[in-house]
């Protein structure tokens, strides 16, 4: 990276925000930040303006919400002769022409829906042609709902009244029934219903008569009412595509706006001119310094790299360069956090460990096959970057698993022939693997932070760190120590014991000669202490990181045995017919269901916690920030 800084004159400021903008590499930052020198110079108000793009963007959003329109994806940067002004009268325009048309539609929707309602309470709860109760001159009619145990009651009580019961539906534990009487055994009526707990079903206010004839009239009612929402659905069709073209205009103009606004908003102020910083890459920093001096009103520009300046490497933005296989990576490292700039990138070993650890735990071809089946239905085109990474750390996942699949011998627990090893028959193989794949992963994160202190000229951290050059000695002989000791017989060489004490020595020494050199005599218990507990730590630290890779084979063993068990239950239920035979197929789909699901996640887990805590700690240095260069 270089840090780029010119000033130019302040009427300049738009056409370099839009030149900057349209050359995609600019990482803005305040130099004020950096040179306190600087604290007195003003910034660039643009609250006021933002304000303004965020209530247009509002508008358009809710405009092309009612017009069903989408709005563009491709964003055209010339906004020359872009007004506000004149965007809010447009979109004032459509609002106008739009607002009565949709509330007329919302309007007549509300009605069709209360003639649906009334309709279908019609059909619903009459049985036959009939008219409301207060048409009748001597009857008096109810319909309503009554527990069923309920109903024996009402026919003893209604024994000495004239009436009729008619049941006709049934919802639930209650019947819907219709009762008819005389209009002067009224209040006996009321009487007997009320002792059963009778629920009346009231008539809408606008139905007067629920003959056929009448229903037929809702229905006709209905359609045009429909054909009515249907035209005006037309008009706001129309007017969607009479002015698609102008929103999208606006809504572009109005994202470069912005986007240029946040490039002003990190200059500097002075009476008369403007003062821009920003982070570039060295290969596109030529480009920029010619389209900057190609603008007329330069008066000065320089660029550093962050070596020859006073800038702490942490604050030095982050370009991830990488091919769109590890973009998914990404995720995983920035889950963790931003490596420093100037160290070296993990993603292609963690993308590397992650699904060898992934396949190794979750080896079976079924199973593979349908991580990459899910990854599929989730569509070519998914709607985030995040789905997309997602969608591909899917894939990458289902592929290895089926390739640890090949090798193990697994398809959705049935085992058949391994080209490589069977996890369930070799354990102790297995166990020796992970931990050899733990051996390499420790080791390859010493190197890295050896490589990291030698580009940061820290050549005490190359020594002494933890995870420096002296503890992973001490860790490697400390492995080729143990190793002797379980394969061989014969006698084992005094310089593994000479490597382990000597570093050792030098680890317990540096704290108290460091002290000692600094004439920090205070200070030397302390500096015991320190020695003392950074000891045991590269001991009992390399000793648990390298058991900690164990969990690779045990959760393979685990794969295996769960479809051990899931085959012995299916057996369990499986009895002579149809049956058995199905309830022994639900149990393997269940099986296999549970297995893709809850172990997949759990696999996930273990090989993201085996990079982070056994890998990552050993070298991890973080940032602040990613590149983000100017854009819309």
């Amino acid at each position: 990276m270089e840090l780029v800084s010119f000033v130019v004159l302040k009427d300049k400021t738009e056409e370099v925000a839009s030149r900057l903008l349209a050359l995609g590499v600019f990482h803005p930052v305040d130099l004020r930040n950096i040179e306190n020198t600087l604290q007195a110079l003003s910034s660039y108000q643009i609250d006021k303006e933002m304000a303004v793009c965020d209530a247009l963007q509002a508008r358009i959003r809710d405009i092309s919400r009612r017009l069903s329109l989408d709005v563009p994806s491709v964003y055209n940067k010339d906004i020359t002769g872009f007004s506000y002004a004149a965007a809010g009268e447009l979109l004032d325009t459509v609002d106008k022409q739009v607002k009565s048309i949709i509330d007329n539609k919302e309007e007549l929707e509300h009605q069709m829906a209360t003639d649906q309602s009334i309709l279908a309470h019609v059909r619903d709860y009459m049985p036959f042609q009939a008219k409301r109760r207060s048409l009748y001159s001597f009857l008096e009619v109810s319909t309503g709902k009554v527990e069923e145990k309920n109903m024996p009651v009402l026919e003893k009580s209604l024994a000495d009244i004239p009436h009729v019961i008619y049941p006709f539906r049934k919802e639930g534990s209650k019947l819907l029934a219709m009762v008819i009487g005389l209009r002067r055994d009224r209040m006996l009526l009321d009487k007997v219903l009320h002792d059963v707990a009778w629920e009346e079903i009231a008539y809408p206010q606008e139905v007067t008569d629920v003959s056929k004839e009448a229903q037929a009239k809702l229905g006709s009612k209905i359609d045009q009412t429909r054909a009515k929402i249907v035209y005006l659905k037309d008009q706001v069709k129309e007017i969607a595509r009479q002015h698609a073209a102008e929103i999208g205009a606006i809504h572009s103009a109005v994202r470069v706006n912005k986007s240029i606004l946040e490039a002003k908003r990190y200059s500097c102020l002075t009476d008369k001119t403007a003062l821009f910083s920003g982070w570039v890459p060295k290969a596109d920093k030529d480009s920029v310094i010619r389209a900057i001096k190609s603008i007329s009103g330069i008066s000065y520009i320089e660029s550093h790299s962050p070596e020859s300046m006073d800038i702490s490497r942490e604050d030095v933005p982050v370009q991830f360069k990488h091919s769109p296989v590890l973009k998914p990576f990404e995720m995983l490292i920035e889950a963790y956090g931003i490596p420093r700039y100037g160290t070296i990138d993990p993603t292609i070993f963690v993308a590397i460990s992650f699904l060898i650890m992934f396949g190794a735990m979750f080896g079976d071809i079924g199973h593979g096959a349908a991580l990459i089946i899910i990854s599929l239905l989730l569509g070519r085109k998914a709607a985030s970057e995040g789905l997309r990474h997602t969608k591909a750390l899917l894939l990458y996942c289902g592929s290895s698993a089926v390739i640890f699949g090949l090798l193990y011998g697994s398809f959705f627990g049935i085992e058949f022939k391994s080209i490589w090893i069977k996890p369930i028959e070799n354990i102790m193989e297995i166990f020796k693997i992970s931990i050899y794949l733990g051996i390499v992963m420790i080791s390859l994160g010493i190197v890295i932070n050896v490589v990291n202190a030698l580009r940061d000229r820290d050549y005490i951290k190359v020594l002494f760190d933890k995870a420096g050059l002296i503890g992973g000695i001490i860790y490697w002989a400390g492995i080729g120590l143990v190793s002797k000791m379980l394969v061989s017989n014969a006698r084992i060489p005094n310089y593994y014991f000479l490597l382990i004490l000597s570093g050792v020595l030098i680890l317990f020494l540096y704290p108290l000669v460091d002290c000692i050199v600094k004439k920090k005599y205070s200070h030397l218990m302390e500096s015991f202490m320190e020695s003392t507990v950074g000891i045991l730590e590269v001991f009992m630290g390399y000793l648990a990181n390298t058991v900690s890779f164990i969990r690779v084979a045990a959760f393979a063993l685990a794969h295996v045995g769960l479809f051990i068990a899931i085959f012995d239950l299916a057996k369990i239920v499986h009895t002579d017919g149809s049956g058995g035979t199905a309830i022994s197929w639900v149990v393997l789909i269940l099986g296999n269901i549970v297995a893709v699901g809850l172990e997949g996640l759990v696999v996930t887990i273990q090989s993201v916690r085996l990079n982070y805590y056994e890998f990552f700690s050993k070298f991890f240095m973080a940032g602040k920030s990613i590149y983000k260069p100017l854009s819309v």
